[in-house]
């Protein structure tokens, strides 16, 4: 059972299970993705899901039995999802992905050489509007899983390549972008023997450089981070770290091939941040646990706070949609819906 008299170790654990639950099961939250200043959202059901479109059109598309989205995002020419589903013939968990435009939907090959009976998270990277690669976890245990990835060459996958190796516990939450300056960047949760801390990895001419940690080491977990790309080849890093009391959402930006002015973002009890808008203007959506809301954070390209917007409510993620000043969060499922603005952060 989760609670708060548990050590910080089992509470990751239960706080990592509550959220992939969430975030990627059947008629789980929504996914969503911007295309020149518009809204995509991709909305998980029973067996397939709805894809909303700007413009009030929608469309339906047929996901596997039992499948996972796990990342979405938009083309110039369309939209991708990638997701997981359990192989019925094997039972062994595979990679799916979906490509499409405003009116069908078709399936994409999975990178071929699957060593491991499981394939986890898988994350799209997207450069300049099309797809270049795809990075998953694999293994044989959920505690023994390593991060791999393949390059999309417009017609095929090339060889897998390995990001890391499985660790001494668990590898989770994975992110990541890719860069203007052709890099690719992951970031994801790596239990070191004490406690999870934030890894990662950048590609870089084809090969990935080795697995650096982002803080220094501490003592206290760090969990489910969130990566997007800023404009000339930087990005940003959003995670929650245990502070003694619940988890604080904390920011750093990558700059020159370091990770650098990290700091807290948000009060104790901020979690799982989702980065939403475009690079040149991030927004950085999070859940605000005491009380239970939901708060979006108007960030510059270095990672600075400008603006923030928040809106109180029981239920799951919500979709965000911009206007002028106003932020608009909705939820189709439960078809509720709030409007609030940003207010300035001195």
């Amino acid at each position: 059972m989760c609670g708060s008299s548990l050590r910080p170790r089992w509470v990751v654990f239960c706080l990592l299970l509550l959220y992939g639950a969430a975030a990627a099961s059947a008629q789980g939250e929504p996914l969503q993705a911007s295309r020149h200043g518009e809204t995509l959202a991709l909305i998980p059901l029973a067996s397939s899901a709805r894809l909303e479109l700007p413009g009030g059109r929608t469309l339906q598309v047929a996901l596997p039995e039992r499948a996972t989205v796990y990342s979405f995002a938009a083309l110039d020419d369309g939209w991708m999802a990638a997701g997981t589903f359990p192989d019925p013939a094997t039972g062994i968990q595979r990679l799916f992905l979906l490509q499409g435009d405003d009116r069908s939907a078709r399936r994409l090959d999975e990178p071929p050489g699957q060593e491991g009976s499981l394939r986890r998270g898988p994350v799209l990277l997207v450069d300049d509007g099309r797809l270049a690669g795809l990075a998953w976890l694999e293994g044989d245990a959920n505690t023994a899983l390593s991060v791999r990835s393949a390059a999309w060459t417009g017609r095929r996958w090339q060889p897998a390549q390995r990001v890391s190796h499985p660790g001494p516990g668990s590898q989770l939450a994975l992110s990541g972008a890719a860069l203007d300056d052709g890099s690719w960047l992951l970031a994801w949760s790596a239990f070191d023997g004490t406690a999870d801390e934030i890894v990662w990895s950048r590609r870089v001419g084809g090969d990935w450089l080795p697995v650096r940690r982002v803080s220094a080491r501490n003592l206290v977990p760090d969990i489910v981070p969130a990566v997007t790309a800023t404009p000339g080849g930087g990005a940003l890093l959003a995670w929650s770290r245990y502070d003694g009391h619940g988890y604080q959402l904390r920011i750093a930006r990558f700059e020159r091939g370091e990770w650098r002015g990290e700091r807290a973002a948000g009060p104790s009890g901020s979690l799982f941040p989702v980065f939403l808008g475009e690079p040149d203007r991030p927004r950085l959506l999070y859940l605000d646990a005491y009380p239970h809301g939901w708060s979006v954070l108007d960030l510059d390209p270095a990672g600075g706070v400008r603006a923030k917007a928040s809106v109180s409510s029981p239920l799951d993620r919500p979709v965000v949609s911009f206007e002028a000043g106003e932020v608009r969060m909705r939820w189709p499922g439960q078809k509720a819906a709030a409007t609030t603005r940003l207010e300035k952060v001195p």
